[in-house]
């Protein structure tokens, strides 16, 4: 039988190495909810046939964080084939009703957590200094704008520092991050047209993304969902980089030591945050020995197994508290997930944004709430 992937799916030569790297398996172990028995069910899910519940939880234990792949010696595209099942199960309705719901939520309220769309605003302060003619926007985000307000505002303050004044985005709504994690392309691409379209109509020529998710989403996705917009998008951490580089934010000496929780959808970028980090003093001690590890939350993993979820988020927390005082995070969905696990557990966490700590070296304290 022939069919999409089928002749990368052929390719594995059974080493094993996405298990040793799925954190997924390192806390289910065992040999059910691995990369490559995900794989080994596209035959099945493309023929229309009943499914194990094994076989369907495993399509959905995943965060797509992309380790197995770097670590495939044949190239296989593990993630996109997980994308692809994940396509074709919602296509034959058989998806995750949190996956269905969330996806709902996204496409009716504009963010995966059905936030009320009033509030996407509330973290704006009377201090920050906006241009609502300004050709640059920011793109605040979901998780940002509901769950960690003060990634937005050390951004802004930073960037007002330095002489820069966004506007924001008055109709912003969820970038789509989730429906491409989980196959709903023809939702996404709906989000991709209005969007663009929308940015393009207030001339904005640069959008400027604390949020790894919406910043791959917009920049890369959006793309080939529809069609490259005519605006720039650019991620705050490089434009940090570089104004600490010329001198226009001059961070101050930060006597700590902290492990940084990289972001999946970076994390072939992991110089900038440790550039930034290193700027202010801080001393920095690597989670796991250097290796990338999920924070377990993304692409439906948490709404849908909890518990898997929550495991996989202590072990960066566990392994920081060996090593470190602070865990130093660049993505807001982590922040959101380790602290609300932590939260939960009645575990002490103290995680803090780069953005945020690079606004304590610069601005002081209060530059960081």
């Amino acid at each position: 039988m022939s069919f999409k992937f089928h002749k990368e799916v052929e390719t594995c030569v059974d080493c094993r190495l996405c298990w040793e790297v799925c954190p997924v398996n390192t806390v289910r172990g065992g040999d059910v909810y691995t990369p490559q028995e995900k794989i080994m069910s596209l035959a099945k899910v493309i023929a229309g046939d009943q499914l194990s519940q094994e076989e369907m939880d495993n399509i959905y234990l995943s965060t797509r964080c992309g380790a197995c792949d770097d670590v495939c010696p044949s190239n296989i595209p593990i993630t996109e084939i997980i994308q692809y099942e994940r396509a074709l199960l919602a296509g034959q309705g058989c998806e995750p009703q949190n996956t269905t719901g969330i996806s709902r939520n996204i496409m009716e309220l504009n963010s995966p957590g059905g936030m009320d769309p009033a509030k996407r605003f509330d973290w704006v302060t009377s201090d920050l200094e906006m241009d609502p003619e300004s050709d640059t926007a920011y793109m605040t985000g979901c998780w940002i704008a509901y769950s960690q307000p003060q990634i937005a505002r050390s951004t802004i303050r930073l960037l007002n520092h330095a002489g820069v004044k966004p506007r924001l985005l008055d109709q912003e709504r969820c970038c789509g991050f989730f429906l491409i994690d989980n196959g709903h392309f023809d939702q996404a691409k709906e989000r991709a047209v209005d969007f663009v379209e929308y940015i393009e109509s207030l001339g904005v020529k640069k959008v400027i993304a604390s949020c790894p998710g919406c910043l791959t989403t917009m920049r890369d996705h959006y793309a080939s969902l529809y069609r490259d917009p005519d605006f720039e998008v650019l991620y705050s951490l490089d434009i940090f980089a570089e104004m600490i580089r010329e001198g226009m934010l001059e961070p101050k000496p930060l006597d700590l030591t902290v492990s940084i929780r990289d972001a999946c959808p970076l994390r072939d970028m992991k110089d900038i945050p440790r550039e930034i980090v290193r700027s202010t003093g801080a001393e920095i001690n690597e989670l796991f020995d250097g290796r990338h590890v999920c924070c377990g939350g993304p692409a439906g993993l948490k709404p849908n197994f909890p518990e898997t979820s929550a495991d996989i988020a202590m072990l960066s927390v566990k392994d920081y508290k060996t090593r470190s005082e602070a865990l130093i995070s660049y993505c807001p969905f982590c922040m959101h997930h380790i602290s609300g696990v932590c939260n939960a557990s009645q575990e002490e966490l103290d995680m803090r944004d780069v953005s945020v700590l690079l606004a304590e070296s610069v601005l002081g304290k209060d530059g960081a709430l």
